[in-house]
């Protein structure tokens, strides 16, 4: 029998395969493997666990491993990403009381060291873990303390002037200030119906719960900033917009009583938005 959760780990394949072909890189095609997965898993956290959420984040997943494959980034920025959805994941899916939240809380850490997109990661897995009725010690409250910092250290470093710590943490190459043709060239990458939906779907994120809130509110604020500021696209831009397009993906064909509905409605609108980055990648 075939398990919604399935989905996960075929993602995870179907990115490692893309990634393979592209790339002849193994580390590449293994770091967009888990990156994926971890993508597959964010999306399904924010859905539930039913059918129609499989099916929205497959589609979803796939537009954002293509995407990002497009921009081609450095394996540290796969890594990142990787570790960003995971600790997502962990931050918005419903688990039991005294679930550990250690896990939300190192990816978060290793997400924010690799990538400064994810940094506010890092307090809102502190803030998690403090409210958490589970034993904790007592350096924890150093986590939302040490992410608030970071947060406001990658927002100076990215309105002002390009100073190396701010070159060592990106990891890339910082373009020439032009937020207009910098919110152009996301725009193209991503494509105009998967933007329209992904401004949708991340609204809907806001709305699942404080926590998971303010963990995408954070990814945005400082992957716009820094892009906007940088003249670059972010290798975290393909990733937010796909997960909320599955998200929106996803509500919207919940809206349908039959399953059978909700699955077609998802199915067309993923194919819809995947098959143009999919042809575009291997032509």
């Amino acid at each position: 029998m075939v398990r919604p959760w399935y989905v996960i780990p075929v993602l995870g394949v179907a990115a490692a395969g893309a990634a393979y072909v592209t790339t002849r890189d193994p580390a590449i095609a293994t770091a967009f493997a888990i990156c994926g997965a971890a993508l597959a898993a964010a999306i399904r956290a924010f859905l539930g666990p039913a059918l129609v959420g499989a099916i929205a984040a497959a589609g979803g997943a796939m537009v954002g491993i293509v995407d990002l494959l497009a921009i081609a980034p450095h394996l540290r920025a796969v890594i990142a990403g990787a570790a960003g959805l995971f600790a997502l994941s962990e931050l918005a899916r419903a688990k039991a009381p005294n679930a550990s939240p250690l896990p939300a809380a190192g990816a978060a850490l290793l997400a924010g060291v690799l990538d400064p997109s994810y940094v506010g990661l890092v307090a809102v897995s502190g803030v998690a873990w403090l409210i958490a009725p589970v034993p904790r010690p007592r350096g924890v409250v150093a986590l939302p303390v040490l992410g608030t910092l970071g947060t406001v250290l990658a927002l100076v470093l990215a309105c002002g002037a390009h100073s190396a710590l701010w070159h060592a943490w990106l990891g890339h190459a910082i373009g020439h200030r032009d937020p207009l043709a910098t919110l152009l060239r996301a725009g193209d990458l991503v494509g105009p119906l998967a933007a329209c939906a992904a401004l949708a779907g991340v609204v809907l994120c806001l709305a699942h719960g404080r926590l998971a809130a303010a963990a995408v509110a954070s990814i945005v604020a400082v992957t716009a900033t820094m892009s906007l500021a940088g003249g670059f696209v972010a290798p975290a831009i393909p990733l937010v917009a796909a997960l909320g397009a599955a998200i929106a993906i996803g509500r919207l064909a919940a809206l349908i009583r039959l399953p059978v509905g909700q699955a077609f409605v998802s199915a067309t609108a993923g194919f819809v938005l995947a098959v143009v980055p999919v042809s575009a990648l291997f032509t």
